[in-house]
């Protein structure tokens, strides 16, 4: 009788593995980690673009896996609130500005083999290459290669800015990194990033965090 091949044998992490690698509260300091809700999951289908070159900045963009993983994890990660600076707001505005903090979806993807990871990588190069003009789906005017970190064996950063310049919401900074069959995804908003033009620091201690599991 034949017996089915195991996820090792395939080189893919199966889905109760890449759970416990996806961040936890404990692996960060100043952090909230928490799984998305259903609504909060999108799949390829909620953000394809009408330029298929496009789509996997769009799905980066989104946290959305890219290509054809065997398994998923996704967290949704914010700092902390400062109880502090909560109780010494004075005004409404200071209030606000407490509240407004970052917020990151980190997407796991495993995939069959190194080489199928690599190409999700390629793909994911070839839209920057040729989508920085933006793609029209999602009102995106431009999108900016930024400097990449060094994670994993092969990473890439860039920034999505919506068209107009009355815009409510701000830039997505995204950041993709490959560690062997593993693909891990950030795409980080800032509330206080209102328009096109503002600008925000990314969270890089989950990149370093993600990488310490992984690795």
């Amino acid at each position: 009788m034949s017996t089915p091949s195991s996820p090792s044998a395939s080189e893919a992490r199966a889905a109760a593995e890449l759970d416990k690698l996806a961040l936890a509260e404990s692996d960060l300091k100043g952090f909230a980690v928490r799984k998305l809700k259903a609504v909060e999951v999108l799949t390829q289908h909620d953000v394809r673009t009408a330029e298929e070159d496009c789509a996997p900045l769009s799905q980066a963009e989104y946290g959305v896996a890219m290509g054809d993983p065997v398994a998923t994890a996704q967290r949704r990660v914010t700092f902390e609130f400062d109880a502090d600076a909560i109780a010494a707001a004075g005004s409404e505005e200071e209030l606000d500005a407490v509240f407004a903090t970052s917020h990151t979806t980190v997407t796991l993807a495993s995939y069959d083999s190194p080489d199928q990871a690599r190409a999700v990588l390629k793909a994911l190069r070839s839209g920057l290459a040729t989508c920085e003009g933006g793609f029209s789906s999602f009102g995106v005017d431009k999108v900016s290669t930024d400097t990449a970190p060094k994670a994993g064996d092969e990473a890439v950063a860039f920034t999505v800015t919506p068209g107009q310049d009355d815009a409510l919401v701000g830039p997505t900074k995204d950041v993709v990194f490959r560690h062997g069959s593993t693909i891990a995804q950030f795409g980080t908003e800032d509330p206080s990033a209102t328009g096109p033009t503002d600008d925000f620091e990314f969270p890089t201690a989950l990149i370093e965090a993600q990488e310490a599991k992984l690795g």
